[in-house]
C-alpha cells in the first residue's frame, strides 16, 4: 500500500512513496532484535533478587545502551539504515540532501523512547499520518525522511 504525497520543489512536483507498511515492519524487526538482546542479557548476566526478578548492577547496565547506540545510531549514520530498514529496503536521508550527521541520527532515535517504546508506536503513527511529509517526531526534529532504498529524493534547496 503506497500513498503518494506531493511536495513542491522549485515549482516542480515530486512524488515520494509513503511506505507505511515497510516502516512498521522495519520497526518491528529492529525492536524485536533490541528487546531480545536486552532480555537475553538480563537473564544471562543479571542476578535474581529476593522477589525472583533479575537485575543488573554497576557498569553492566551500560552495555544495553551501548548496543542500542551501535545498532541504531552508528548503523544509520554510516549505512543510512538499520537491519530492519535494510530487510524492507528503506533508508534514512537528510531533508537538505547532505550526509546524515551524528546529531541528526541521535535526535531521531532519542525520540523513539517517546514515540515507539512507551506506547508501541501509536504516537509515531499519528504524528506521521498528520503531517505532509509523513515524518515521525524524531524525523521532524532531525530534519530527516525515511524513503525507499531505490527511491530518488530531490532535496529542498533554498533559492536565495
Amino acid at each position: 500500500m503506497f500513498i503518494y504525497l506531493k511536495r513542491r520543489i522549485n515549482t516542480e512536483i515530486v512524488k515520494t512513496k509513503y511506505n507505511l507498511a515497510r516502516k512498521i515492519a522495519a520497526t518491528i524487526i529492529d525492536y524485536t532484535l533490541i528487546f531480545a538482546f536486552n532480555i537475553w542479557y538480563l537473564f544471562e548476566f543479571g542476578t535474581p533478587n529476593e522477589d525472583g526478578a533479575y537485575a543488573i548492577t554497576g557498569l553492566g547496565v551500560l552495555l544495553p545502551i551501548f548496543v542500542w547506540i551501535l545498532y541504531f545510531v552508528i548503523a544509520e549514520k554510516y549505512c543510512s539504515a538499520t537491519l530492519g530498514h535494510e530487510i524492507v529496503k528503506l533508508k534514512v536521508v537528510s531533508i537538505d540532501g547532505a550526509e546524515l550527521s551524528f546529531s541528526q541520527v541521535f535526535k531521531r532515535r532519542l525520540c523513539d523512547a517517546i514515540e515507539i517504546s512507551s506506547c508501541f508506536g501509536i504516537i509515531a503513527f499519528f504524528i506521521a499520518e498528520n503531517n505532509d511529509k509523513h515524518q515521525r517526531l524524531g524525523d521532524i526534529l532531525a530534519k530527516t525522511l525515511v524513503i525507499g532504498k531505490n527511491d530518488v529524493y530531490e532535496p529542498v534547496r533554498n533559492r536565495f
